[in-house]
C-alpha cells in the first residue's frame, strides 16, 4: 500500500497521519504555496512596528486598562504565541498586569471551557488574568447605535469599558467577508445576536477569497470594519498560518489597513495551483478539513472542492474532535420561518447569485426595516443560546423546514470519529458517515484500481487558482 500524510486534529494533538490507499492509484497532493514558521525577533517587530496606523506606545498614553480580544477554537490562531509579546509592549508602554484582561471572542459560538482557553492562550496567562468568554444571548451589552448602513452597534460592555482594545485574529478565506481576520473580531465575535442576524440577513456577502468589493453597495467586510470603529477596536493583530497551523505572518496596525496588508501575505501563502486536467480528471478528492477539524460547524469551509473537481467522490477527513457542533446564529435563523426568510435576503443582495432585479428590491430600506423589527422581536425572546442548546437539543433537530431548505444534496463520504450524526441528517442528508479510515476502506471506497486521485491537505487555507 502507497501512504499519503497528512496534519490532523488542530488543538487536539496537532499530529501527522497516514493514510494507506492502493499502489495502484496515481496520487496528485494539491499544495498551497505555504511559508515557513515566522521566526520569534520578526513576530516582535511585526507588533512593535505596525504595518499601519499608530503604534502601541502611542494608543496607550493616558490609558490604564486594556482588553485583549481573542479568537476561539474555531479558528487556528496560536494567540499563545503572540500575547507575550504584546504583554510587554503594553507594560512598558505603561499599562501593567493589574490593568489587562481578555475577551474570547466566540461570536455566536458556543463557551468554550478552561483547558481549551489554555490551549489557546496558555495556561500561564489562564492563571495570572481574567479571560471572559463572550456570550451573544446573555452578556452585559452596550447599544451604540446604528451604522448608515441600519446595523445596530450592539457590542459587549467588556469592549466599551476598556481604554484599549486590541484584537487577535487570523486570516482565511470566508464564505460572507472574503477573508475572516480584522474588524471580525468584533463583528460577530463580539457583538450581540441582534447585530449577528443583521449581518447575516442584509447585508451582501463576499464570496470566499474575494478581494473587492461590489460597486453596487456595501457588502459585509465593509459594514463588519466600519461596526469594529464604532465598537473601539484600536489594534488589530492579524496572523496567517502555514500549512502546519505554525504563524507565517503577523500584519498589525490600524482595523483596514493591516486587515488589507494581511490578506495579500495570506493570498500568496495560500495559493494552489489546480490543473485543469486533475480538476477534470479525477476520480477521487479527499480534501483533509485541518487545520478547521476541531469544531464540526466549520465544516462548510472544507467544501469548496466539490466545485473544483465536478467528476470525482469527494472523501472528507474532519475528526470534528469536539463533537458539539453548536452555533448560535444558525439556531436563531432555524428556530422560525421569518428568520429564515430574513436570512436569505443577504444572498439575494451578493453579487451573481440572483436576479439585480430581486437584490435591487431586498435592499430597499422598507424590507430592512420590516425586518429589523422582526429579528428585534425574536432576540429579545428567543433564547437558543448554547445554555438552552445544551438543555434542549437545539432548533435544528426539529424544524422540518430548516432541513429541507438548507440541506446540502450532493454525495459524500465523511471520515470522522466524532461527527454529530444528527448533523450529517441534517446538512448532508446524502452523505455516508464512516468512523474511521479502515471502515472507509472496508465500505468500498478505496477501490483497488487505477484511480486518479487529488489531495487536498489543508482545505479551509487553500485558495485555488
Amino acid at each position: 500500500m502507497a501512504r499519503i500524510s497528512l496534519r490532523s486534529r488542530a488543538w487536539h494533538g496537532d499530529e501527522q497521519i497516514e493514510l494507506p490507499v492502493p499502489e495502484a492509484w496515481q496520487v496528485e497532493v494539491v499544495e498551497p504555496a505555504d511559508a515557513p514558521e515566522l521566526p520569534e525577533h520578526d513576530l516582535l517587530r511585526a507588533l512593535a512596528q505596525p504595518h499601519a496606523g499608530p503604534t502601541l506606545a502611542t494608543l496607550a498614553q493616558g490609558k490604564s486598562t486594556a482588553l485583549i480580544v481573542v479568537d476561539d477554537l474555531g479558528r487556528p490562531t496560536p494567540a499563545h504565541r503572540i500575547v507575550p509579546h504584546l504583554l510587554r509592549l503594553l507594560e512598558a508602554a505603561g499599562i501593567g498586569a493589574e490593568g489587562v484582561s481578555f475577551l474570547v471572542a466566540t461570536g455566536s459560538h458556543r463557551q468554550i471551557s478552561q483547558q481549551e482557553t489554555e490551549r489557546k492562550l496558555g495556561a500561564d496567562i489562564v492563571a495570572r488574568y481574567p479571560v471572559h468568554c463572550h456570550d451573544a444571548f446573555h452578556d452585559d451589552l452596550h447599544d451604540l447605535g446604528r451604522l448608515p448602513s441600519g446595523m445596530p452597534v450592539i457590542v459587549n460592555r467588556r469592549v466599551t469599558a476598556a481604554d484599549l482594545v486590541i484584537g487577535i485574529s487570523c486570516i482565511l478565506p470566508h464564505t460572507m467577508a472574503g477573508f475572516s481576520g480584522g474588524g471580525k473580531i468584533m463583528l460577530p465575535g463580539s457583538a450581540g445576536i441582534l447585530s449577528i442576524a443583521e449581518l447575516h440577513s442584509f447585508e451582501a456577502k463576499r464570496e470566499r477569497a474575494q478581494l473587492e468589493t461590489s460597486p453596487d453597495h456595501p457588502d459585509a467586510r465593509e459594514v463588519i470594519e466600519a461596526f469594529a470603529e464604532r465598537a473601539g477596536l484600536a489594534f488589530s493583530i492579524n496572523t496567517v498560518v502555514n500549512s502546519r497551523r505554525e504563524i507565517a505572518a503577523v500584519v498589525a496596525g490600524d482595523i483596514r489597513g493591516a486587515h488589507a496588508g494581511a490578506v495579500r501575505r495570506a493570498v500568496e501563502i495560500y495559493r494552489t495551483e489546480i490543473s485543469a486536467d486533475l480538476r477534470q480528471n479525477a476520480d477521487i478528492v479527499i480534501v483533509n478539513a485541518y487545520p478547521l477539524d476541531a469544531d464540526p460547524v466549520q465544516v462548510s469551509k472544507s467544501q469548496w472542492p466539490r466545485g473544483i473537481f465536478p467528476q470525482a467522490q469527494m472523501i472528507l477527513l474532519d475528526p470534528a474532535c469536539d463533537g458539539i457542533a453548536y452555533h448560535g446564529w444558525s439556531e436563531f435563523q432555524k428556530a422560525s420561518v421569518v428568520n429564515m426568510l430574513c436570512g436569505t435576503i443577504s444572498e439575494a443582495r451578493t453579487q451573481g447569485r440572483y436576479p439585480a432585479a430581486l437584490a435591487a428590491l431586498l435592499s430597499q430600506p422598507l424590507f430592512r426595516g420590516l425586518g429589523h423589527r422582526r429579528l428585534r422581536r425574536q432576540a429579545q425572546r428567543t433564547d437558543v443560546s448554547y445554555q438552552a442548546y445544551k438543555q434542549g437539543g437545539g432548533t435544528i433537530h426539529s424544524n422540518t423546514i430548516a432541513k429541507r431548505m438548507m440541506a446540502k444534496q450532493a454525495p459524500l463520504v465523511i471520515c470522522s470519529q466524532s461527527f454529530p450524526e444528527w448533523k450529517r441528517a441534517v446538512q448532508f442528508p446524502q452523505a455516508v458517515l464512516l468512523p474511521d479510515w479502515a471502515a472507509v476502506a472496508a465500505a468500498g471506497y478505496l477501490p483497488d484500481a487505477p484511480r486518479r486521485v487529488a489531495v487536498v491537505p489543508c482545505a479551509p487555507l487553500q485558495i485555488p487558482v
